[in-house]
């Protein structure tokens, strides 16, 4: 299934400042924007700085649109640990590269169903029931 960026149309920064400013409609905000937020946290920060401000941006977009129910700690903090894995030069390289793997299987191949699924997850950090995420 193609991942869809509804943000395509704009540049980095210009998604970046729409996002943080929660003028992007929630429409607009889809898995692969989800992911792209990320991309471009981790690449131009530490690994913490960039999770912390991952974490902070999802919160507070959702905060402002009522789905504050949306925000998954485990899910969140496991796309962007496993972004920093890897090296391409942009996200559209990225996206094109790994498209087919970036949905919700990958994370099984970390987490159970049953565990990613948990309230304990949602809430915060669960480590892996299956296999450690790579480094």
């Amino acid at each position: 299934m193609a991942i869809t960026v509804a943000s395509s149309h704009l540049t980095d920064e210009e998604f970046l400042a729409g996002f943080e400013r929660c003028e992007l409609p929630l429409s607009a905000f889809r898995h692969g924007d989800h992911l792209r937020f990320a991309w471009l946290c981790v690449h131009r920060a530490s690994l913490d700085d960039a999770l912390e401000r991952v974490r902070k941006g999802i919160r507070q977009f959702a905060a402002h649109y009522g789905v504050a129910y949306i925000f998954h700690e485990t899910i969140t903090a496991a796309w962007v640990k496993l972004l920093a894995t890897h090296g391409e030069r942009s996200f559209e390289e990225f996206i094109t590269t790994n498209e087919y793997r970036l949905n919700l299987e990958l994370l099984h191949r970390f987490w159970t169903p049953q565990v990613l699924q948990s309230e304990a997850a949602r809430r915060g950090w669960v480590n892996p029931d299956k296999a450690p995420l790579p480094h």
